[in-house]
């Protein structure tokens, strides 16, 4: 955590540095995310699924609503 002689200074600061102690802590967290996220992705495998029958669909008719 931060000291509070440390916030003191952030509240004095312009404006300038504030944005960018703010942009340095942004890179921080995207750089921690990065590292931590590829370590729980898995991968899959998608199953097909027959019906016993061949379904056609109409995506104009579903989607169509969507456009109104």
């Amino acid at each position: 955590m931060l000291d509070s002689e440390t916030l003191k200074k952030l509240e004095n600061a312009s404006i300038e540095d504030r944005i960018k102690t703010i942009k340095i802590i942004l890179n921080s967290l995207k750089n921690e995310i990065k590292k931590t996220s590829k370590k729980t992705s898995k991968s899959f495998r998608v199953r097909a699924y027959n019906l016993g029958q061949n379904i056609t669909v109409d995506r104009e008719e579903i989607y169509g609503e969507r456009n109104q």
